[in-house]
């Protein structure tokens, strides 16, 4: 019983763990992507009044 507890524990958290993973990894490719595209609209702003 002490051991599946102990596996139950870690299994959370792994899960808990991911979950904060998960979003900090969408978080930074939210922010990749808002400067990609910032650089994008940049860029083309640049050539349309060059």
């Amino acid at each position: 019983m002490r051991i599946e507890n102990e596996m139950l524990s870690r299994f959370n958290n792994l899960e808990k763990s991911e979950i904060n993973m998960n979003a900090t990894l969408s978080q930074e490719l939210d922010f990749f992507f808002d400067n990609v595209m910032n650089t994008v609209v940049d860029y083309f702003k640049e050539e349309v009044t060059v």
